[in-house]
């Protein structure tokens, strides 16, 4: 366990699209890789994990984010981890939730980053964890992204 607060960012996303949410969490972990982070990229389902691991590799022409698919132990370990199950090892750095419950021992990571779209199920369900995270003693913050 650490002994620093989690930061809770919750990114507000203007758009209804879901390839534009996960399109922003590969903006946030090309960022977050490029400052040395370690990413938990924690999805809301199996394909939409295989969705990420592909648009890990296409998103941007000049951008390289080394990636594995959780469970894919013909890989070695990389910086940035996808899956739809948070496992008890992981790294406690940096965890990307594209879900939408709350992940498990949220405090064990340093920093985690909520991608919320204005769909209403994806925005319902942010509002509740975010109410869930204040509940626990943390105090998110609120990003609000415009449409690129």
């Amino acid at each position: 366990m650490q002994d620093t607060v989690t930061r809770i960012d919750f990114y507000v996303l203007e758009s209804t699209s879901p390839s534009d949410r996960l399109k922003f969490a590969c903006r946030l972990c090309e960022k977050a890789y490029q400052a040395g982070h370690e990413i938990f990229l924690l999805t809301g389902s199996a394909s939409q994990s295989l969705e990420l691991d592909k648009l890990l590799w296409s998103f941007k022409k000049d951008a390289f984010l080394p990636h594995n698919v959780l469970g894919d132990s013909q890989q070695p370990a990389a910086p940035i981890i996808i899956s739809d199950q948070l496992p008890e090892t992981s790294s406690d750095d940096l965890l990307i939730n594209l879900g939408t419950a709350l992940p498990a021992d949220a405090g064990r990571f340093r920093r985690i980053a909520e991608v919320i779209d204005a769909s209403d199920n994806i925005r319902q369900a942010g509002r509740q964890r975010f109410s869930q995270y204040r509940a626990q003693g943390f105090v998110p913050e609120t990003h609000k992204i415009g449409s690129n």
